[in-house]
């Protein structure tokens, strides 16, 4: 289902204009981390906002749908 829902976010993208997806994903979960890798999007190795905890940080992945 994951994948179904990247692929249809991707598709709107698309039709809009833009030229990139960008999203966060939290340290430690691994299968979100391997669904976004498996349709392309690569870590930044930027970090984005606390996570509740106060310890943790989100990690920003991005695919260009350029090319």
């Amino acid at each position: 289902m994951g994948d179904h829902l990247v692929r249809a976010v991707q598709q709107w993208a698309g039709l809009v204009g833009a030229r990139t997806l960008r999203l966060a994903v939290v340290e430690g979960n691994k299968i979100a981390w391997a669904l976004y890798r498996r349709n392309g999007f690569r870590d930044t190795g930027e970090r984005g906002d606390l996570m509740p905890d106060g310890v943790r940080r989100e990690h920003l992945m991005t695919k260009s749908l350029v090319g």
